[in-house]
């Protein structure tokens, strides 16, 4: 599945993952957005995910070597790197989530790693200077983590592969409290990981209030809930469908998803403002050529579920971030070179 290489290696297995009246988006009637500023280097490798911290992108590779990449647009350039492949402290199997640090700790970036489960705290100065010294690591409590987020109350919530549902639930010194998003209702019951592998969410928060956003990996679903796990609102997606899926087993014997032919991707990637929701829409079958988790597609909904406008750029993305006044719309993608840009939305406010 997509960015996560636990999910590449599941679906390979199987087959032999509000505000009211916002601002309006204004993208000039075009066609294409191409981008404003462009970085691609053979370097960046595969970049699962891309952050904003500060006026700093940063980019998770999970090639051979995985990286942790900083990119300052202002200066068209890469201000540092930093990882190293392994089991010790600051070291990464599969990077696959940015969180930036809190208001008051800029300068921080929290990376997830998929096959460790845990946490690396990284100084974005350190990082920058190339002197990164003795990261913190921290131990997920709980389910697989896949998406993370950090809530404006200091909880974090997570989809993934959630025990019995979803999205799951944390305090904010990281220890787990419970799954609170489940299945859909009317989903027949299916043992081991085979139901949260179908219904893997990604999962964003509104940086100025109480609502989450989860999106569905392989489906057209979008919904928005309360930090209790009450739903609010189902997005009106222009190409609604569930996960299709069928029961299959690993070569352990465990009870799996098996995906086939009619299996797709749907949101491969989701980012939040306070006004919208953005989504990298893909609606392409697993087994077709090339990166189909990729998309020129970004969707763009209100946090009350109103589907507002499709975005188009002119290259296929498969990570996406937005500046909070809703002005920039970064990018990275895999083809030709990797590359990380910079997509104007509508002009700076005065």
């Amino acid at each position: 599945m997509r960015p996560s290489a636990i999910s590449i290696v599941a679906i390979l297995a199987t087959l032999a993952c509000r505000q009211a009246e916002p601002a309006p988006i204004d993208d000039k009637g075009a066609t294409a957005l191409a981008p404003d500023a462009f970085f691609a280097d053979d370097s960046l490798g595969w970049i699962v995910e891309i952050g904003l911290v500060g006026d700093r992108v940063v980019a998770l590779d999970a090639m051979l070597q995985p990286a942790v990449h900083v990119v300052d647009f202002e200066m068209s350039r890469r201000l540092g790197a930093y990882g190293h492949r392994g089991d010790g402290p600051g070291e990464f199997k599969d990077p696959e989530q940015v969180v930036a640090g809190a208001s008051n700790s800029p300068d921080e970036v929290w990376i997830l790693d998929g096959v460790h489960q845990r946490l690396t705290r990284l100084s974005l100065h350190e990082l920058e200077a190339g002197n990164v010294v003795s990261p913190e690591t921290f131990l997920m409590d709980g389910p697989n983590a896949g998406a993370l987020v950090r809530a404006s109350d200091g909880k974090w919530f997570s989809g993934g592969w959630i025990r019995g549902g979803r999205v799951g639930r944390y305090h904010a010194d990281r220890s787990y409290d419970r799954t609170i998003v489940g299945f859909p209702p009317d989903i027949m019951e299916a043992p081991g990981t085979t139901l949260p592998q179908a219904y893997e969410s990604w999962v964003v928060a509104d940086p100025e209030g109480g609502r989450l956003a989860a999106a569905t990996l392989l489906g057209g679903l979008l919904e928005i809930f309360d930090h209790d796990g009450v739903r609010i609102a189902k997005a009106a997606v222009p190409d609604p469908f569930q996960p299709a899926w069928a029961q299959g087993r690993s070569r352990g014997g465990k009870a799996v998803m098996a995906v086939g032919p009619e299996t797709r991707y749907g949101f491969t990637d989701l980012a939040a403002t306070q006004r919208y929701l953005y989504g990298v829409f893909s609606g392409r079958r697993v087994d077709e050529d090339g990166p189909v988790w990729a998309s020129r597609e970004v969707q763009v909904y209100t946090w009350d579920g109103a589907y507002v406008k499709t975005l188009h750029l002119d290259r296929a993305a498969e990570a996406i971030a937005i500046d909070a006044s809703d002005t920039w719309l970064y990018a990275s993608g895999p083809e030709p070179t990797p590359w990380i840009g910079r997509f104007r939305l509508r002009e700076p406010r005065e």
